[in-house]
């Protein structure tokens, strides 16, 4: 990828709506947008593009680490890419469905890409979902695997969480820090505050822990009572990533008339007991409700810049998405004319795929 500047902390984006990918820099304090699709068709196999395009759906961006771009197909199929190299790696295969005649549906997701420095090996966390049982008891059953580079293979992560495991989504985000992985997740569809799942590829243990208090709705504000349940009349919503290399949490409140705030909880300090599991959060961005005049918006990344790229939804049910760059300290917009789904930090590297 020509053009890129590697120390700007670029970012990679992908829009799968309109089959893009892109970097996101600075050049000379100039935003700079880079379309790098071409890119991306240049260096795909046509044995795997042919395949692909039996999905009908264009691939997703599901994380990026050491220059290595995880892209996924629908449910099943899966590949590797490094655009400094230009080598592409379809991985194997997810592993067979258990022997279950009535395991009709089938599918699953990447939740994790790292380089594992002790085994000097490049891994993917994956979870698998087919249906199983008999007549009217067919339930959902998800499974944990990891998939390494080295072997093209994949294995079941014997130790498993006590989340229910659909609950992990993309959209959400996702944060590595010191070979550790976490997402946010859900407790159900009612839910407030929401858990927080760790899992460490070396160990290959899970661990949860509750958010910071705070970062969700508002004791007594924008609450009400429906169905005997506690709800919340604003559109909030969480997403985990990286504020100044460390985990954070981005936090967005929409209310009725779409006054729209925001925060950012950075950790602070981890467990003495347990460097894993954080400690303490402090409110590090605090951006009070701005009158945004029929649009919402969602904080997706923070840059070094001191600006946040946020993905702005204007419009009947928010059909009309753009990415802009927002600068708290002046509350300025840069639109940048273009929509996507996730962002992942991008460092270029000549990490081989071949082994």
């Amino acid at each position: 990828m020509q053009g890129a500047d590697k120390d700007a902390g670029p970012l990679f984006l992908d829009s799968p709506s309109k089959e893009k990918f892109y970097l996101l820099s600075k050049d000379g304090g100039d935003d700079v947008v880079l379309d790098v699709t071409a890119d991306f068709k240049r260096d795909i196999p046509s044995t795997i593009s042919n395949e692909f395009e039996r999905y009908e759906r264009s691939p997703r961006c599901m994380g990026v680490i050491n220059g290595v771009i995880g892209l996924q197909w629908g449910r099943t199929r899966l590949a590797l890419w490094n655009p400094a190299t230009r080598e592409f790696k379809d991985v194997a295969r997810w592993p067979n469905i258990p022997d279950n005649k009535a395991a009709e549906q089938f599918g699953g997701q990447i939740h994790g890409l790292v380089f594992d420095q002790q085994a000097n090996d490049f891994k993917i966390l994956g979870v698998i979902n087919f249906q199983g049982g008999e007549d009217d008891n067919v339930t959902t059953i998800y499974e944990f695997h990891l998939y390494s580079l080295k072997s093209n293979s994949w294995k079941r992560v014997k130790k498993g969480t006590s989340c229910r495991l659909s609950i992990i989504y993309s959209e959400t985000g996702a944060c590595l820090h010191n070979g550790v992985y976490y997402w946010l997740t859900y407790k159900d569809i009612w839910s407030i505050e929401n858990p927080i799942l760790s899992f460490n590829f070396s160990t290959e243990i899970f661990k949860e822990f509750e958010p910071p208090k705070g970062s969700g709705c508002r004791s007594n504000q924008h609450m009400r009572i429906f169905r005997g349940r506690v709800m919340c009349d604003c559109k909030y919503q969480q997403i985990i990533g990286k504020y100044k290399e460390g985990i954070a949490l981005f936090v967005t409140r929409t209310l009725e008339n779409l006054d729209c705030s925001f925060e950012i909880w950075a950790v602070t300090k981890f467990r003495e007991d347990d460097h894993e599991v954080p400690l303490s959060w402090e409110l590090v961005v605090n951006v009070e409700p701005i009158h945004s005049f029929n649009w919402s918006l969602t904080v997706k990344a923070y840059r070094a810049y001191g600006d946040l790229l946020v993905m702005v939804r204007r419009g009947d049910y928010g059909r009309d998405q753009e990415a802009c760059l927002y600068d708290p300290s002046t509350h300025t917009y840069n639109n940048l004319g273009l929509t996507f789904a996730s962002c992942y930090k991008y460092v270029e590297s000549l990490f081989s795929l071949s082994g």
